[in-house]
């Protein structure tokens, strides 16, 4: 059976002591959707996408899942979200491939090694990931927050210390899932803002 995912957020707001990062945002978005988040630094783009993901609580409104309309329960969504974020990165210790196969034990061979191919990694896949350039160490990144297949995929900044061919290589993959997934990109990237559907401006 064919799902369709949708995420409602209604007035949400997030303040730290007597600051407001932003409040009043509502949106609503569904699979075959994505949504652009970009504002200056400091705006709360990465808190937002936090929020979404039930990483942070939202100093008021809420964040609602749906399947096929029926709302699932907070403890569920974890486990359909891909969250890629600056603040997490892969083992230095391990190779490309160990990183991947520690986390994705039950994925296949076959699908693991298609997704090295496609990010450009497999013939770095037995390299430490230290000797890893910032641009492969990027690559890596995503390939970890898809490696399930998530129907939802987070993404803060995706486009940090890529290249133009990076670039083309993320975009090339986003656009092949595109219509079954929902995406979210927190990015000040105008071509990354313009590929998505919908956009949120934090002043």
């Amino acid at each position: 059976m064919h799902q369709t995912f949708t995420i409602e957020a209604e007035n949400i707001a997030k303040r730290y002591n007597r600051q407001t990062l932003f409040q009043n945002l509502d949106f609503s978005i569904e699979t075959g959707r994505s949504l652009a988040i970009t504002g200056p630094n400091g705006s709360g783009k990465t808190t937002l996408l936090e929020i979404i993901a039930t990483l942070r609580r939202p100093s008021a409104g809420s964040v609602r899942y749906l399947v096929n309309g029926i709302e699932i329960e907070k403890r569920e969504i974890l486990n359909l979200v891909g969250f890629q974020s600056p603040r997490s990165n892969p083992y230095s210790e391990l190779s490309g491939l160990e990183n991947i196969q520690f986390i994705g034990s039950d994925v296949d061979d076959t699908v693991i090694d298609d997704l090295l191919y496609r990010f450009g990694l497999y013939e770095h896949r037995n390299k430490q990931v230290k000797f890893y350039s910032s641009g492969m160490k990027q690559r890596l990144k995503l390939l970890l927050t898809i490696l399930f297949r998530p129907p939802i995929i987070i993404l803060d900044e995706p486009g940090m210390n890529l290249d133009s061919a990076g670039r083309s290589i993320l975009f090339s993959y986003l656009e092949s899932i595109r219509e079954s997934r929902i995406i979210l990109i927190a990015t000040n990237e105008v071509s990354e803002a313009d590929w998505c559907t919908v956009r949120i401006n934090l002043e």
